[in-house]
């Protein structure tokens, strides 16, 4: 009896010196960086002068690079910054005709909260929600000069996005994100929003 106990105890001591062990692998400290294609989208129906977008060019190269903390297996959080590029847009005035384009340069700084399901020693799917501080600058250029204007502001907007992690190593693995920025750029009369959402891919680097 006194060896299957023995035995049992080592058992257990072994089970759990192994989860100690294990748990690491998982935690602490990481770095990250990826690319993918960011969509800004402008509404416009709420203008006075019944803005009409007549072309654009929304789909542009975005980046982000970010810092996080894994808690344990299941919660962590993540600080990031990311540019979505420079959309435009071609605009008219539905009632006087004038014409002009629009360029706006979102870029945030992201906090969030992230989630984990590890799937298996590899495969794991996450998902985020927190907030973007949102620092914007736009660019309206037009032959009439109460159209042109240059402009720039501040603003704090949700944020919530999924993906999935692949482990190479113990340090290294893939990652591939699924972003989404509703009301990114809402200007102060309601008039015009820039809603964005971001596709990348990248990596990440755990101490």
């Amino acid at each position: 009896m006194n060896n299957t106990i023995k035995t049992a105890c080592a058992a257990a001591l072994l089970t759990m010196a192994t989860a100690a062990l294990a748990a690491p692998e998982d935690t602490g400290l990481y770095l990250t960086a990826s690319l993918g294609q960011a969509h800004t989208t402008l509404d416009t129906k709420n203008t006075e002068h019944a803005t009409i977008i007549t072309g654009d060019s929304t789909d542009k190269l975005g980046y982000s690079l970010g810092v996080g903390y894994r808690f344990n297996t299941y919660v962590g959080v993540e600080a990031s910054y990311v540019n979505f590029g420079k959309p435009s847009y071609n605009l008219v005035r539905g009632t006087t005709g004038e014409t002009s384009r629009l360029t706006v340069k979102n870029e945030a700084f992201v906090l969030a909260a992230q989630g984990y399901l590890p799937l298996n020693d590899a495969f794991t799917l996450t998902g985020k929600a927190g907030v973007a501080f949102v620092h914007t600058k736009l660019n309206r250029t037009s032959d009439s000069p109460d159209d042109a204007y240059q402009g720039k502001d501040n603003q704090t907007h949700p944020t919530f996005g999924i993906g999935a992690l692949y482990k190479l190593t113990q340090a290294v693995s893939l990652r591939v994100n699924a972003d989404w920025y509703p009301k990114i750029t809402k200007s102060n009369d309601e008039a015009t929003d820039t809603n964005a959402r971001m596709l990348s891919a990248g990596v990440q680097y755990k101490f």
